[in-house]
């Protein structure tokens, strides 16, 4: 699909989210939009990728953008929480963004191979159980939403943790191979 379609789908959706939220019109077009991410994703391969965490991590993530908005176009037909869609957009894809390219990131600008170890790995992995688990708050999965939002909340701060932990000495040392950076 072309990227500028992609687009203006996912923004249609929104504008019709905000506007006429509760519409068959906002349902169609979060589905369309939801459909034309996952065909842009499906290009990208993402089942090759499970060997290497610095490039799942970003196909993961990538794909919560499609289950938000397959979220929101239920949330529009009254079958799902409005609150679920956004977890998933935000949590999940945002999040799981921003914390694998942080962590690319920091690893080429300190000079380190682009290689992910045991400590973004778990990043990633507690991103993941993070929206897992506030979408299964936002559901109210068997009665346990407190549980399942104390999980959520301490498997994001755990996320942060670690790479506060793991990066720290990265970010203040100089470079590894003694280049500008």
């Amino acid at each position: 699909m072309n990227v500028r379609f992609d687009l203006a789908l996912m923004a249609a959706a929104g504008f019709a989210w905000v506007f006429l939220p509760r519409s068959p019109l906002a349902a169609a077009l979060a589905i369309a939009a939801a459909c034309s991410q996952l065909l842009r994703l499906a290009g990208w391969k993402p089942h090759l990728t499970w060997r290497t965490p610095l490039l799942w991590i970003l196909h993961l993530s990538y794909a919560w953008i499609a289950f938000g908005f397959i979220l929101l176009s239920l949330a529009a037909l009254k079958l799902s929480p409005s609150i679920a869609a956004f977890h998933a957009l935000v949590v999940g894809s945002m999040a799981g963004l921003i914390v694998g390219m942080i962590t690319r990131t920091a690893l080429g600008h300190t000079g380190r191979p682009l290689k992910a170890g045991a400590g973004e790995t778990a990043m990633y992995v507690l991103i993941q159980v993070g929206v897992i688990a506030r979408l299964c708050a936002a559901f109210d999965v068997m009665g346990h939403r407190n549980d399942a939002l104390l999980l959520a909340g301490a498997s994001w701060s755990a996320a942060f943790l670690v790479y506060l932990v793991v990066y720290s000495p990265y970010l203040f040392r100089p470079r590894i191979d003694g280049k500008d950076g």
